[in-house]
């Protein structure tokens, strides 16, 4: 019987990082591989965890994952502008505009002009934001708690002192 799997369904995480790792020098042959592969499972990580929330979380209630995180950002800093929040959530200017746009169509955010310059807004939760957030978090956080399962107490505090460590650094500007 043949397997009718397309070879991408064959490759699991660890043959993908050797593929990639014996891939790359063929292109680059000085590529410093302990980088490439640390930046490159820190990215599939990433994006592996968000897609999950996505899908397995938000989704399924009616909001993207984006959403839920300026939603939650705004619940944190309680009151932001627009360029602030695109800055916390690494997403363009554009990109945080077109969200609160759509996020303010909805009644989960309210935009007030700046006391202090009124050529800027500020945001804040509307009480119906507020509520989408706080019935959101609970469910979030169960799958959060899924995904840390897979690490002992002790690599999860490593891992988190390590993200916050790498998190402060900033490399030199070309």
């Amino acid at each position: 019987m043949s397997d009718k799997r397309t070879p991408s369904d064959r490759i699991g995480p660890e043959e993908y990082e050797r593929l990639a790792s014996a891939a790359a020098p063929t292109l680059f042959p000085e590529i410093d591989l302990e980088a490439m592969t640390l930046s490159f499972n820190m990215i599939r990580m990433a994006n592996r965890l968000m897609k999950d929330l996505e899908v397995s979380v938000h989704r399924r209630n009616g909001m993207s994952f984006s959403s839920y995180r300026v939603l939650f950002a705004i619940r944190a800093a309680e009151r932001i502008t627009p360029n602030e929040l695109a800055r916390l959530s690494s997403v363009s200017t554009a990109s945080m505009s077109s969200m609160l746009n759509t996020l303010e169509r909805g009644g989960l955010i309210l935009r007030e002009s700046d006391p202090q310059d009124g050529r800027r807004a500020i945001v804040s939760l509307s009480p119906l934001g507020e509520q989408t957030l706080a019935d959101a978090l609970p469910l979030n956080n169960a799958r959060e708690r899924e995904w840390a399962a897979g690490l002992s107490p002790g690599e999860q505090t490593m891992l988190l002192e390590l993200l916050r460590k790498w998190l402060k650094f900033r490399p030199p500007s070309n």
